[in-house]
C-alpha cells in the first residue's frame, strides 16, 4: 500500500513537471530597448519556440498598470514590440512576458526608461567606441564598464561601432566571411549588450568592420554587406524615418531600410549618426582618398537636418571623419582633407571638381551650423581635439585591459590635443546651459590601486552655451584628475614651449570660475567660467597664451580660481 501511494506521488510530480515544460519557453535573447521619442518605445527578445508575448508598463514598478497587446512571434525570430501611448519626459518600468501558445504567461524582471526630454531639462548621455571583443579585449572589463554606464542614469548609449567585426571572420585559408558567423557575433555582442541596455536605450554607429562597405557590395544577395545589415537589423534597434526620426528613407535593395544613418532631438540637443562606408566604392587607399564619402543623399540630408535645427548643442557621430589616412584614421590633423576638409592630398583645394554641385566641404557645413562636437572612434583613446571650434572627441574602447599607454597615437596621425589611455567610456551631460564631458574609467578589482579606482572620472570639460561660435576668447580647457597626472600626454601641440598646470582642489559640486591675470590685475583670458566641479584634486593646463591665442611676453601673472563655497583662491605663475 505503501509503495503504491508513493508511486502515485511520483506520478503527479511528473505530470506536473510535464505540464510546466509544456507550458515553459526558451528566452534565446534577453530584452533590450531603443528607438524612444517622446510617447513610445521598442523592446526586443528572441525566444526558441513560438510565443505570444506581452509588454506590462507604468510609472510605478510596483504597479505596471498599462499593457501592450498580446501578439504572437514566431520561433526564432524578433520578438519586438512597441510600447506606445506614453507621456513625455517621464521614467517608465516595464517588464516582458511571454508564453506558448494557450500557455500560462512567464515574466522577465522589471527594468526602466525615460521617454524625450523636453527643451530645458538637464540629461545625460553615454558614448563607447569599438568594443571589439576579439583577442585583446576582456570581456570582464567590458561587463564592468557596462554596469558603470548603466549606473550612469544616462537617457540612452550610443555605441560608435566596430561592435560585429564582421570583415574579420574569414573562414582560415580562404578570404571569404560565413554567413552564419554574422548571426553568430550578432548574439556573442548582444549578450553583452543585454547587461545594460535592458534600461539604457542603444544606438548603433557602423563602424569599418561591420562589413557593410561600399567596396564588399556586389549588388547581389550574398555578399557580406547584405548579410550583415539583415541580421544587424534584426538584433538591433535603430530607427527609420517617422516623424520623430529622420534619416534614410530609401529601400536598398535585400535589406529595405538600412537604419545606418538617422537624427533625432533631445532636450536643447540635435544628435545626427553618419554612416561613411556604404557609399564608399572601391575602397579607399592611400592615393585615393576622394573615395571616401557619405554618398550625395546623405550629404544633402545633413545639410537639411542642420538647417532644419533650432537645437541649442548639436552633436554628430560617426566611427570615424569621412577622410582622413587610408585606413580611415585621425582626428584634426586630417581634417582639411578630402569630402570632410576640401583639399586634396598636397593641400590644394579639390572639393569643386572632385564633388560638382555639393554646397561645401563637410567640415565647413558643421561650422556655419555651429555644431560642438564630433564623437568619433577607431582610434581607441581619448582624445580630445579642436578645430574651427568644433571638438573633435575620439573615445576610448571599453573593453582593453591596457590601461596606461598610448604609444600608437602618433603611428594614428595624432599630434595635436589631449590624450589618454583607455579603458572606460564617455559621459555627457547637457544642460541649457553648458555641456559637460566625461572620461569615466574602468578598473576591475585586482587592476585598482590608491589613485586609480573604477568609476573615476580622469577628464572633464565644460562647453558653455556662449562658446568658441560667439567669440574665440573662450577657451574650453580641460579639468584633469590630478591622481592621473603621470598619464597625460603632450605631443600636442608643445612647439617647444611646456603647458602650466594649475593644480586646485574642490569640496565637491562647486561652481568655480578660474582666471589668468596680469600683474596689474587685468584678466588676460577666461579658462573656467562657473564650470560644475566635483569633490577631488585637479589639474587645468594653461598653454600661456592670451584670449586672442596670442603667446604672451615672459613675466609674472596671477591666476584666481573663486567659488561661492570656497571663496577666491590665487597664486602666481612665471613664463620665462
Amino acid at each position: 500500500m505503501l509503495r503504491s501511494t508513493t508511486m502515485r506521488k511520483i506520478l503527479f510530480l511528473l505530470l506536473i513537471l510535464g505540464s510546466s515544460a509544456l507550458q515553459a519557453q526558451t528566452l534565446l535573447r534577453s530584452e533590450i530597448i531603443g528607438r524612444p521619442t517622446q510617447n513610445s518605445v521598442t523592446v526586443n527578445a528572441f525566444y526558441a519556440e513560438t510565443v505570444e508575448a506581452v509588454v506590462e508598463f507604468g510609472t510605478d514598478a510596483q504597479n505596471l498598470n498599462g499593457n501592450t497587446p498580446i501578439q504572437t512571434f514566431q520561433a526564432g525570430e524578433p520578438c519586438e514590440i512597441v510600447v506606445s501611448g506614453l507621456q513625455p519626459d517621464t521614467r517608465y518600468f516595464y517588464k516582458l512576458r511571454a508564453r506558448l501558445p494557450g500557455g500560462n504567461f512567464t515574466s522577465r524582471p522589471v527594468h526602466f526608461f525615460h521617454t524625450q526630454r523636453p527643451a530645458g531639462k538637464r540629461f545625460r548621455f553615454i558614448v563607447q567606441a569599438d568594443p571589439h571583443l576579439d583577442a585583446q579585449s576582456d570581456t570582464n572589463v567590458y561587463s564592468l564598464c557596462l554596469q558603470n554606464q548603466l549606473e550612469d542614469s544616462a537617457d540612452f548609449m550610443i555605441d560608435l561601432g566596430d561592435f560585429l567585426m564582421t570583415d574579420k571572420l574569414k573562414r582560415a585559408g580562404t578570404n571569404t566571411v560565413p554567413r552564419d558567423t554574422i548571426p553568430f557575433r550578432c548574439n556573442l555582442q548582444r549578450k553583452y549588450y543585454e547587461k545594460a541596455c535592458h534600461s539604457l536605450p542603444l544606438f548603433n554607429v557602423l563602424g569599418n568592420h561591420e562589413g557593410e562597405a561600399g567596396w564588399f557590395n556586389n549588388n547581389t544577395a550574398e555578399n557580406m554587406a547584405v548579410w550583415d545589415a539583415v541580421e544587424r537589423k534584426k538584433h538591433f534597434l535603430n530607427p527609420s524615418p517617422d516623424g520623430f526620426y529622420s534619416g534614410d528613407t530609401s529601400n536598398t535593395p535585400f535589406v529595405g531600410k538600412r537604419e545606418s544613418f538617422f537624427s533625432w532631438h533631445w532636450g536643447d540637443a540635435l544628435f545626427i549618426v553618419i554612416d561613411p562606408y556604404w557609399f564608399t566604392k572601391p575602397k579607399p587607399d592611400s592615393l585615393n582618398g576622394w573615395r571616401w564619402t557619405l554618398g550625395k543623399n546623405q550629404y544633402d540630408w545633413l545639410k537639411q537636418t542642420l538647417e532644419n535645427s533650432t537645437a541649442s548643442y548639436k552633436f554628430i557621430f560617426s566611427h570615424q571623419i569621412v577622410g582622413g589616412t587610408a585606413e580611415g584614421r585621425g582626428g584634426v590633423e586630417v581634417a582639411n582633407l578630402y569630402e570632410w576638409g576640401g583639399n586634396n592630398l598636397d593641400g590644394t583645394p579639390g572639393f569643386a571638381e572632385k564633388r560638382p554641385g555639393w554646397y561645401k566641404p563637410i567640415k565647413d557645413l558643421l561650422k556655419e551650423h555651429r555644431v560642438n562636437i564630433f564623437f568619433h572612434g577607431h582610434d581607441h583613446f581619448f582624445g580630445k581635439q579642436e578645430k574651427d571650434c568644433l571638438f573633435y572627441q575620439e573615445c576610448p574602447q571599453p573593453s582593453h585591459p591596457n590601461f596606461s599607454t598610448v604609444n600608437y597615437a602618433d603611428d594614428y596621425g595624432y599630434f595635436e590635443g589631449q590624450i589618454q589611455p583607455n579603458s572606460g567610456h564617455i559621459r555627457v551631460e547637457v544642460a541649457p546651459e553648458g555641456v559637460k564631458v566625461d572620461y569615466v574609467r574602468v578598473y576591475l578589482p585586482a587592476n585598482e590601486t590608491p589613485t586609480r579606482h573604477n568609476k573615476d572620472v580622469s577628464a572633464t570639460y565644460y562647453i558653455g552655451l556662449q562658446n568658441c561660435y560667439d567669440s574665440t576668447a573662450t577657451e574650453v580647457p580641460i579639468l584633469w584628475n590630478s591622481q592621473y597626472a603621470d598619464e597625460l600626454i603632450f605631443p600636442n601641440p608643445s612647439n617647444g614651449q611646456q603647458d602650466i598646470a594649475i593644480e586646485f582642489s574642490s569640496t565637491g559640486n562647486e561652481s568655480l570660475s578660474l582666471e589668468i591675470l596680469d600683474f596689474q590685475g587685468r584678466k588676460v583670458c577666461q579658462l573656467m567660467s562657473e564650470s560644475k566641479v566635483p569633490a577631488g584634486r585637479f589639474q587645468v593646463f594653461w598653454d600661456g597664451k592670451d584670449a586672442s591665442g596670442k603667446r604672451l611676453s615672459a613675466g609674472t601673472y596671477l591666476y584666481r580660481i573663486s567659488g561661492v563655497k570656497s571663496g577666491i583662491r590665487s597664486g602666481k605663475i612665471n613664463i620665462k
